[in-house]
C-alpha cells in the first residue's frame, strides 16, 4: 500500500508542476529599448524636410514597380489613347536603369518611345524599328546577284503587273 501512495504522491505532485508551468505568465516590465543608431551622414536630417516628390517621379517609380506584362498592357492604352497603331507590345527597354523612356516594341513592327514628362504623362513619340536588309531572290539569268530590298518596300501594296 505504501508504493500505491507514494505513486500518488509522485503524479499529484507531476500534475501540479505540469499546471504551474502552463499557467500564463505574470506581467512583467517594460521591453528593454534597443540601442540607438547614430544616423548616416547622407540622411536627410529630421529638421530638413524632404523635397516634395514631382509628378514624374511618382509616375516613374509607379511604372517601374508594375511586371513587365501590366507595364506593357499600360504602354498599349497610351499608344492607342494617342491615335497611334498597336497591336499589342511585345517589349520595353530602357536605355539606362534610371532613364525616364522606354522604347516599345509592337506585334505588327512598330516601334514607340514612351517620355514621362514633367507633369507626369506619358508623351509617346513614333520611333523606326530597327531593320536588317532582306535579301530576296529574283528569278534571273543564273549568276546574277539577288536584289535587295528595304522591308518597308516589302509592306507597301505593289501594283499587279500586266
Amino acid at each position: 500500500m505504501t508504493r500505491i501512495a507514494v505513486a500518488l504522491v509522485l503524479v499529484a505532485a507531476m500534475a501540479a508542476g505540469a499546471i504551474w508551468w502552463l499557467r500564463a505568465p505574470e506581467q512583467s516590465g517594460p521591453l528593454p529599448t534597443p540601442p540607438r543608431v547614430l544616423a548616416h551622414a547622407d540622411a536627410p536630417s529630421p529638421t530638413q524636410p524632404a523635397p516634395p516628390e514631382s509628378p514624374a517621379t511618382r509616375k516613374l517609380a509607379e511604372l517601374r514597380a508594375l511586371s513587365e506584362s501590366v507595364r506593357n498592357g499600360t504602354f498599349v492604352i497610351a499608344i492607342r489613347a494617342a491615335g497611334f497603331v498597336c497591336e499589342d507590345v511585345i517589349g520595353a527597354d530602357q536605355a539606362a536603369p534610371d532613364a525616364p523612356a522606354w522604347r516599345a516594341r509592337c506585334r505588327d513592327l512598330r516601334a514607340y518611345i514612351l517620355r514621362v514628362d514633367d507633369a507626369g504623362a506619358l508623351a509617346i513619340e513614333p520611333t523606326v524599328p530597327y531593320w536588317d536588309s532582306v535579301v530576296v531572290p529574283v528569278s534571273g539569268p543564273q549568276g546574277s546577284p539577288p536584289q535587295r530590298l528595304n522591308p518597308p518596300d516589302l509592306l507597301q501594296p505593289r501594283e499587279p503587273q500586266r
